[in-house]
């Protein structure tokens, strides 16, 4: 770790003080993890199978009474304590992912891809209810361990990149899920905008979510990067692109967007497009499918029920996303403001151009007045310096890699 970091800096990157605190860690990690030797983490040939057939399973419990049921032996056997993870806590821009791929890639190279797995949190745990979900039509009266062997078959080093809890089912279920992946021999890398006990600040029933807080702390080494007050992303990317983002109100802004949709499109045929995720519909009202190109309203993205899976098929099928109207948001608009934080992400995450129409910059889209501390605010942080990000030249002159599918 140590080594790549600094041939990283050799070759241009910046010098931190902050990032070499954290590299410190991982090394260390990464070298228990060493010790431990390949088999130790690498997931089976494919998940071994339930303990309860669907033939023989009693009556599944209700849906709350079994993610608060005391947690029963793993179905699988424990392999000798692993050595703690480590939980990255910092501000936008500092550089987590950046050092949470480093590791990602020195473990890769290493031990081997089957030991590891990397993934955004929202896919993981989208993944893990639609793993419940088919286990529950499977006949499983309990469904976690049928998830837990799937998640543990693709690697028992899990990098989760973005760990951020804003879902009342998602608080839930993570105690549980997590004491199982903990009796497997899991070890966890991750990075978040907020401290452990900070997550899922105000939620719904946040009492029953504290004690899966203070287990995160417990079996995590907690690194701060919050001192670090640079955005990485806008010192790589200070050059902003011209014509990607317009201010509606703005003299010329709403002509200049119709006009780079208009030359983007040409002479393709412009129609609407349904697709598929979770077993419904996500209607795309303006498509140019040779052109890996559409185009939705604020509203439609953000108004009406949808989520992590509707966005991430949006940008794993398209390469360049329009998106118009959005508005300004306020407190009273926090549904809004979280789908439109989700879906950024998740688009990011996809490496999408987008081009936006609205209604103020970014640092002005989600004014709050209040002095109380909502997780929205601290994850808006990031929303603003990917849309910062995304509007850089770097970014939008660079190719896409290959999006695989994500299966949801």
């Amino acid at each position: 770790m140590l080594d790549i970091y600094n041939q990283n800096l050799a070759d241009g990157r910046l010098a931190d003080p902050h990032q070499l605190r954290t590299v410190l860690h991982l090394d260390k990690l990464h070298s228990k993890l060493l010790e431990g030797g390949a088999e130790l983490y690498e997931g089976p040939d494919k998940p071994p199978p339930h303990s309860t057939s669907p033939s023989s399973a009693p009556t599944a419990p209700s849906f709350f009474s079994s993610l608060f049921s005391k947690v029963p032996s793993p179905t699988l056997p424990a392999l000798s304590s692993p050595p703690n993870g480590l939980y990255i806590h910092g501000g936008v821009g500092c550089g987590k992912t950046y050092l949470m791929n480093l590791f990602h890639a020195s473990i890769s190279a290493t031990l081997s891809l089957t030991c590891i797995q990397k993934v955004h949190f929202h896919s993981f745990m989208l993944n893990v209810h639609k793993s419940m979900h088919l286990a529950k039509q499977s006949g499983h009266s309990d469904p976690l361990p049928y998830v837990v062997a799937n998640i543990i078959s693709k690697g028992k080093i899990i990098c989760f990149d973005e760990f951020q809890v804003t879902d009342v089912a998602d608080a839930m279920i993570l105690r549980r899920l997590f004491t199982l992946l903990y009796a497997e021999s899991c070890v966890f890398v991750s990075t978040s905008n907020r401290p452990p006990m900070d997550l899922y600040k105000n939620g719904l029933q946040r009492d029953l979510f504290v004690p899966f807080l203070h287990m995160l702390g417990e079996r995590n080494g907690v690194v701060s990067m919050d001192e670090s007050e640079t955005d990485y992303r806008l010192v790589h990317g200070k050059l902003q692109a011209k014509g990607v983002y317009f201010l509606d109100g703005e003299e010329g802004g709403k002509e200049s967007f119709e006009e780079v949709w208009g030359e983007l499109v040409g002479e393709a045929t412009v129609k609407s497009m349904n697709l598929r995720t979770q077993g419904r519909n996500v209607l795309v009202p303006a498509s140019v499918t040779e052109k890996n190109l559409a185009r939705m309203h604020f509203f439609d993205l953000c108004g009406k029920s949808k989520g992590a899976a509707d966005y991430l098929v949006i940008g794993e099928t398209f390469e360049t996303i329009f998106i118009d109207g959005i508005p300004t948001m306020e407190i009273k608009d926090m549904n809004m403001v979280r789908r439109f934080i989700t879906l950024i992400d998740a688009l990011y995450e996809c490496e999408c151009k987008v081009v936006i129409l609205a209604k103020a910059r970014p640092e002005g889209l989600f004014v709050v007045d209040l002095d109380g501390q909502y997780d929205e605010m601290f994850a808006f942080d990031r929303t603003r310096s990917r849309l910062d990000e995304m509007m850089s030249t770097q970014w939008m002159s660079k190719s896409r890699k290959n999006i695989e599918k994500s299966d949801l």
